[in-house]
């Protein structure tokens, strides 16, 4: 599968500005709270029936659980680059930073220019060129939203990357693949056969996922931009949670044996050696990979509960993180290796929790519904995961300071979401 959109990002021109070029990321980053008041004007009009880059971008930070986004009727003004922004009249609004620019429509597609300025040093902050078709359109908006979260955090934001997911509608279950907000989704396999825990690649050009086969769980790797796919070997066993390395070199997963016997396996995905991580004879299932690819986090049952543990990608080592309550389950590593979100038994209820990567500091994050499959944004600040909501199936995404909860609006009893490494 091909992505349709087509971008440049062009470093402009920042020297014939009356507002001087400058990063000061750490020094914005410093002087606000969570939620960083900020504004975005209008960028103008885009292709038909989409929404427009402002309304793209304001979504974005405001459910992002870092900012806050003026409401546009208290604008003084409509500027569309940092040339005409009057920064005394702007500071009045509060907004500590705010990105502008113009949509300009072309034979082809359309030209977005965007300008991300501080209102404190009143220096701009950055500015870049999107050049698209109007496919693409809506993750130009998803960029600018990136161009501002960046320059402010000092991470690269979340927003212009895509997630993977299962959406079940009657009996067919398709395997898409969609933007960040739900926006522009793509099938990238339909049946009538349930379709369970997809993982991608590193670098984003793959899919793993578990189906079904001889009546047994089978583990096929996609490419995205061919869709051709090879089933992983599973010598006539079930093999479920598929956990690609950091460096895409190895696949973790689950391999049942007799009795219910569930171990973890690692396998080499260039030769095709295989070697099994745990010989409890209990269940060991669910793994996930720390950021530099020397740990895995899973879940076990070996002491009688369903519990996290961590372990060295050799199998050695093996250590609990999670005592509190009798059920902890389906782990997920954040990419900056601060946290590990996973699902927590909550006064009877699946909820979303984190914990620090040695088990301290858990927190919840929320507890409105049966909470599944939980994964983490690139930049490790936002987490996307599965929950029940007016008895439907959806989609979450919420921060990891528990702030800018928000449902996605996709069609269908949708679970099992991935968010794309970039």
């Amino acid at each position: 599968m091909q992505w349709p959109i087509r971008r440049i990002a062009l470093l402009m021109a920042l020297s014939a500005l009356p507002l001087s070029a400058s990063a000061l990321t750490v020094n914005i980053s410093k002087a606000v709270s969570s939620s960083a008041p900020v504004a975005v004007p209008s960028f103008g009009s885009g292709p038909a029936g989409q929404p427009d880059i402002a309304s793209i971008v304001r979504y974005d930070l405001q459910h992002s659980g870092y900012f806050s986004v003026i409401n546009p009727a208290l604008y003084p003004d409509d500027p569309h680059s940092a040339a005409t922004i009057n920064v005394a009249q702007w500071e009045k609004t509060g907004a500590l930073a705010m990105v502008v620019g113009k949509v300009h429509p072309t034979s082809s597609g359309y030209v977005v220019d965007a300008d991300a300025v501080s209102l404190i040093t009143h220096k701009m902050l950055a500015g870049r060129r999107y050049v698209s078709d109007a496919e693409g359109y809506h993750m130009v908006g998803q960029e600018v939203a990136d161009l501002l979260y960046q320059q402010i955090t000092g991470e690269p934001g979340p927003f212009a990357s895509h997630i993977a997911y299962v959406n079940q509608q009657g009996s067919h279950y398709d395997l898409d693949v969609a933007q960040s907000d739900g926006w522009n989704p793509h099938s990238i396999l339909r049946g009538k056969i349930p379709i369970i825990s997809p993982a991608w690649s590193p670098r984003g050009r793959q899919l793993a996922y578990v189906t079904y086969r001889h009546r047994h769980s089978v583990i096929y790797i996609q490419n995205l931009a061919s869709g051709q796919r090879h089933q992983v070997p599973d010598q006539g066993t079930a093999l479920s949670a598929p956990a690609f390395s950091p460096n895409g070199q190895y696949l973790a997963f689950a391999k049942v044996w007799e009795r219910g016997r569930t171990e973890l396996v690692r396998e080499n995905l260039q030769t095709g050696h295989e070697q099994v991580l745990t010989r409890t004879g209990t269940v060991n299932t669910s793994p996930s990979w720390s950021p530099g690819g020397h740990h895995l986090v899973f879940v076990s049952n070996r002491q009688g509960s369903a519990q996290i543990y961590q372990m060295r990608t050799n199998g050695s080592h093996i250590q609990r993180l999670s005592y509190s309550g009798g059920y902890n389950v389906s782990p997920s590593y954040a990419p900056d290796g601060r946290w590990i979100a996973f699902v927590h038994a909550y006064r009877g209820v699946l909820s979303l929790a984190e914990m620090r990567p040695d088990g301290s500091g858990v927190q919840m994050l929320y507890d409105g519904g049966n909470c599944e499959h939980p994964s983490f944004a690139r930049d490790g600040r936002m987490i996307v995961f599965a929950t029940h909501r007016g008895g439907q199936k959806v989609l979450g995404e919420v921060a990891i300071n528990g702030k800018g909860l928000h449902f996605l609006p996709i069609a269908g009893q949708t679970n099992e979401p991935a968010w794309a490494p970039r």
